[in-house]
């Protein structure tokens, strides 16, 4: 049975339809949100987040304008999105990124304090330049460059093409670039 039909039964009400569905779709789901949170508690968690919030707008759901497994991509890259804003002011973690003085660390001593001031206010600027930018160029930026996975890894996580995936990535970063160079101090 297609996935509308089963849609419709489960709109009418049809348990079977509804458990038959989600027993479809649970692996793929599951499988999107690991990769981004590399949890399993915190994927199942997710997963059946994913599942509850489409159940609840399944009447929203219009055949033939995606899949039902495409829908249950976007609802799960929204949640991803989701923790990762609270995760980390403006959305990326700069921890991750190295960004502290790499010179005062490989001389084993902290940074001086001007240049730690420095540091941090560069951090900002980069944060309100993230926080301002689409959020699918958050999101490619934050897995392609964040958390270095591949484009192929993006591509599926995202539910585009590789080249699509690096489209998106060019444009956030020349989006990122113009941002910051607007908020440059003058």
């Amino acid at each position: 049975m297609g996935d509308d039909q089963l849609l419709r039964q489960a709109r009418d009400g049809d348990r079977r339809a509804l458990d038959e569905l989600c027993h479809r779709e649970w692996r793929p789901v599951y499988a999107l949100l690991y990769h981004g949170v590399r949890d399993r508690a915190e994927a199942q968690d997710l997963t059946q987040e994913v599942f509850l919030r489409a159940l609840r707008s399944l009447d929203r759901y219009r055949e033939g304008a995606a899949p039902f497994g495409a829908y249950l991509a976007t609802i799960a890259r929204n949640l991803l999105r989701d923790r990762w804003r609270r995760k980390a002011p403006g959305f990326v973690d700069l921890d991750q990124l190295d960004y502290v003085d790499n010179a005062a660390r490989a001389a084993g001593g902290e940074a001086d304090p001007l240049e730690r001031l420095l540091a941090d206010a560069e951090r900002d600027r980069l944060c309100r330049a993230l926080a301002a930018l689409p959020a699918d160029y958050q999101t490619v930026i934050h897995l392609r460059i964040v958390e270095g996975r591949a484009g192929a890894e993006v591509a599926r996580l995202m539910g585009r093409s590789p080249d699509a995936v690096r489209q998106l990535q060019h444009r956030a970063l020349v989006a990122l670039r113009a941002a910051l160079c607007e908020e440059s101090p003058r």
